[in-house]
Order: structure tokens, then sequence, then C-alpha cells
């Protein structure tokens, strides 16, 4: 019978390499493995615990872009604050219409375009003349490339300059002399455009008519030359015979654009206007004097319309995604795509979202619409919004700023010499009254306050102090002598989502970042656990190898001690 020799299994303590079970016949390195797993088990706890956090981490994320979409559909419906929040406020955006008097296209004559702050209007419009710019040129020349003296002086030698610039702009010198081409005279001009705003270019006739032209930058503007030392070099390059008073051979002059406006007349030096009339910016594409282009400016409502369809989109994004992070199962365990299950920080937000969404906007007037109802808003049974587009529509064009009511901030004051500038979301009172003390009437408050709570005055500005209801409030006030005004707010749906959600999704003191921070933070304790329950384990793990180590040598000694027992017995047996 063949014997087996066992060789055990190798292991390391350290760096020790080790034999085990040689002797006893134990699979130690699966014991050992099985013993080290076992110690383990909370470091294994914790690592479910942070994959759960992450996949918590994911889904706040998911959250942040959710409420992100929202806030941005309604920051064109709510009044945007500040001077240039007209702009941006959806409501106030404008389109023209055109018509005209003849045959002609009115957009083959000009283009006007509205921005937010235009007023409705129509205006009658005369393109009688576009801006140019002056373009002149010089004598001519057999050939651009060669020397001046030769092409325009009889082989003299010559040098002299002359400055070169717009009429009421910068001006510069240049040196010309006869060694230089006209190329050369090209180049040494336009080196210095920036400076002068005018360009040179060589056009080239025929093979042996060459001609410098110069052009200005600006409409409107004439080429101012004049003679600056030394030979006259205008009246050898043939651009003025008269020491640059006038061009010698002129292309085109430099005139202002002409049009008017319900009979007025307007000129300015480019064919672009935007100073005419406030909002409009008027682009003139060509001259026709018989031509009257009728201009109607009236609101844009399809943007309004439109941002209203994207808002309840987004929101119907977050009514899924909370249902999907609330969802159990027939037997009631909550569902593997419930992330946030019972998060108290989802459940806030969408109790905040859903509060708004339900309630009425105060301070209106009683029969005014007060409600996402009343635009035709609604919610449908399975839990989403819906629009009744006929009855927006009807709002919208009926009663426009009802509309405006329900979703804007709006500002009333009792005097017009009172306005806002600018505001929060922490504005909270709806009704107030502003006292402005004025006693020596220069127009510049000494105090001011509302309802007892002293403003900061400086100048004509009015601002609310920090920690009050209306903090980040600041008022214009254009008025003299002491004066009690009263004002009404309201804060629309639109304004109350956007600084409730600007506020969440602050990336400082936000509840988001609050919440994702305490998971970050958290996951970060648990890897710190993990660690020194894995560096116990690895330690562990030592000492056991090291344990059965010095088990595996005793046996081993053991056997031989018993060997050697058993061969003296076997050979005393054998004598006798």
């Amino acid at each position: 019978m063949a014997s087996v020799i066992d060789f055990g299994r190798l292991s390391t303590a350290g760096t020790t390499p080790r034999l085990s079970g040689t002797s006893s016949g134990i699979d130690t390195e699966t014991l050992v493995a099985a013993l080290v797993e076992a110690k383990r088990i909370p470091a294994l706890r914790l690592e479910n615990r942070i994959t759960r956090n992450e996949a918590k981490l994911a889904a706040l994320s998911e959250l942040r872009g959710i409420l992100g979409a929202i806030r941005d559909a309604a920051a064109g419906l709510r009044n945007p604050p500040g001077f240039l929040g007209a702009r941006a406020n959806l409501f106030e955006a404008k389109e023209a219409y055109y018509s005209s008097s003849t045959t002609t296209s009115p957009a083959s004559l000009l283009a006007v375009r509205p921005d937010a702050t235009a007023d409705v209007g129509t205006y009658e419009l005369v393109v009688h003349q576009l801006a140019t710019a002056q373009k002149l040129m010089s004598d001519a020349v057999t050939d651009r490339g060669r020397d001046l003296a030769t092409a325009r002086n009889g082989g003299t030698p010559f040098s002299g300059s002359f400055t070169l610039g717009l009429a009421g702009g910068g001006s510069a010198t240049i040196a010309v002399d006869g060694t230089m081409s006209l190329n050369d005279v090209r180049a040494a001009i336009n080196a210095l455009s920036a400076t002068t705003g005018v360009t040179a270019s060589v056009i080239s006739v025929s093979a042996t008519e060459h001609r410098l032209v110069l052009a200005a930058q600006e409409t409107g503007k004439a080429v101012a030359m004049a003679a600056a030392g030394g030979d006259d070099v205008l009246a050898v390059l043939g651009l003025s015979a008269d020491g640059g008073a006038s061009p010698k051979n002129p292309i085109q002059a430099a005139q202002p654009a002409r049009l008017t406006i319900d009979g007025l007349t307007v000129e300015r030096s480019g064919n672009r206007i935007d100073d005419a009339i406030r909002g409009l910016t008027f682009e003139l594409y060509r001259a026709e004097p018989g031509t009257t282009v009728t201009v109607e400016v009236g609101r844009a409502l399809g943007g309004a319309k439109e941002s209203i369809a994207t808002l309840v989109d987004r929101l119907n994004e977050l009514r899924a995604f909370v249902e999907r992070n609330s969802r159990v199962d027939e037997s009631g365990r909550v569902d593997a795509s419930s992330v946030l299950f019972g998060d108290t920080t989802l459940r806030s937000v969408a109790g905040a979202v859903a509060g708004i969404l339900t309630g009425r906007v105060d301070g209106l007037p009683p029969d005014a619409a007060a409600s996402l109802g009343a635009l035709g808003i609604t919610i449908d049974a399975s839990n989403r919004l819906v629009v009744d587009e006929a009855r927006l529509d009807a709002k919208l064009l009926g009663d426009l700023g009802g509309v405006r009511g329900v979703l804007e901030f709006t500002f009333t004051a009792s005097s017009p010499d009172l306005a806002l500038f600018s505001r929060t979301g922490r504005l909270s009172a709806t009704q107030f009254t502003v006292d402005i003390v004025d006693a020596d009437a220069d127009g510049q408050p000494e105090s001011a306050a509302i309802g007892g709570v002293a403003l900061t005055v400086s100048g004509n500005s009015l601002r609310g102090p920090a920690g009050t209801a209306f903090d980040g409030l600041e008022l214009i006030w254009t008025g003299r002598g002491s004066t009690s005004i009263d004002v009404t707010a309201t804060r629309g749906i639109a304004e109350r989502l956007y600084t409730s959600l600007d506020s969440i999704l602050d990336q400082v003191d936000g509840e988001l970042a609050s919440a994702a921070q305490g998971l970050e933070a958290t996951n970060k304790r648990h890897r710190a656990d993990i660690e020194r329950i894995e560096a116990r384990a690895e330690d562990y793990r030592q000492r056991l190898i090291e344990k059965f180590a010095a088990m595996e040598s005793a046996l081993a000694l053991a056997k031989a001690m018993l060997q050697q027992v058993r061969t003296a017995t076997d050979a005393m047996f054998a004598k006798q």
C-alpha cells in the first residue's frame, strides 16, 4: 500500500512563510479565513451602509437637477428683480409686426427689434437715407510693387509724412518716402488702423492701373488727412492736391442715416439706431423715401405660455420622483427603487412645493384669480398637473394681469414717488406703510420706517434691515417732504417657487447640501471604522496563523516523540 505524504498548506505570518496542516491534517488556512471573515462582519455591514448612502447621494443629486429645472422654469414668470429684471420677464416680452404702404417688402428696408422694456404701440417709419462710410482713392500707378519715386515722382527721391484719422477721433502720422511701393504704404496705414479708424487696400483695376483706396471704418464720419512735414506726400500719392483739405479722388462720401418716425426726423451716424425709442432697436437695410413702414409693437405671450408648460412638466417630474421613492410592494415591503423612502429631506422639499402649488396668493383683490386652478392648471386622477390650454389662452389674452398676479411678485404703491429697486425671497409682509421723514423737503430723507422698523437710508435708497420681515428689500424714493405711502406686495406662485427652491438648492446652507454633507460625513466615519476593523482582522489573522503554526509544531514534536517510543517498544519486544 502506497503511503501519502501531506505537505500541508503554505501561508504567511507577517513576512514569514509557514506550512500549515502538515501534522494536524486540519485545513487551517480555510479555518483562519472563516474566523477572520467573522471578525469582518461589522465592516461588511458598514460597507452596505456606505453603498446605501451612495445610492441616496445619487438620488439627491437627481433631485437637485429636477428642482433646479423647476426653479429655472419659474425664473422668467416671477417678475425678476432689479433694473434689468424687466428684460428677463417673459410677460414683458414684445414682438414687432410690419406692413408697407407700397408693394415693397418692409423687411427689405428695415428691421425693428423690441426688448421687454418697449412700450406697446404703433409707429410709422420712412427710411430716407442710409449711413455710409467715406472712401477715397489715390492716383494710379502702373506697378503696385514699384518704388514710388519712379512710379509717381519721375525718379526723384522724396520723403514726408501726413496725419490720418477720422473726424472727431484719434489720428496717427504716416511716414512715406520714395523707396516705398504702393503695397508698402498700404501696410503702413493698416499697421495704425486701430488708432486711425481708417483701412487701406490696393485695387488692381487692370494690369497697368493700381490704386490705393482708403476706407473709414465707421459710417457717417469723414476721413481727415493733413500734411505733417517734409515733401507733400499726399500730392505725390494723388490723395489730395491741397494738403489734405479735400480728397482728390473721392469714391463715396460719409453721410448719416436719416429716417422719420411718426413724422419726426431722426439722424444717426450708423444704420443701427437703439436710442430713438426706449426698448426698440432699428436696423436700416435700404432707403426708399416713397414707402412708409407701419410697425406695431405688441406683447409676445408665446414665451410665457411655453414656460408655463415647461414648469408644469418639471413639476410632474418631481411628482414622479417622489412616487418612485415611496413605493412598497404587495407585502408592504419597501421597493428596491425607493432609495429615499422615508427621507426627511425629500418629505420636506415635496411638502414645501406642494404647499406652494395648492395655496392661494395673498394680497390680491377679492375677485382676482389667486390660484393655479384659475389659470386652467389642475391635478388629474394620476396625481399629475395638467394644463387646460383653451382656458390658459383665454386668461392670457383676456386677463393677462390676472395671470401675472397668480405667478409674479407685484409691488403697488399709493405714490408714484416710491419704486421697488430690489428684493429677495425673505420678504414676508404683503401690506405695509412706508413713513418717510424729509423735514426740509430737499428730497433726501432724514429717516424712514416700515411699521416701526427703521430702514437704512442712503440718499434716495431705503433698505430693509437684516433679520426683519423686510430683509433684502430696497426702495427708491424720488419725492420731497415727509409723507406716508401705502404699499401692497404680493408673492405669486412662480415667485414663491423660485425663492423657496433657490434656498433649498443653496450649495452651502441649503437642505440638499446639508443632507448630502451629512451622508458624506457618515460615509467618511464608516470608512475610518472599516479601516480599523480591517486592521484588527488582519492582526487577528496573523495571530491565528502563529497559533496554528505553533500547534502544528507541537503536534509534529509529539508525533516524533511518539514515533521514537513506538520504535523503542518495537525493538524491545523484538529481542524477546
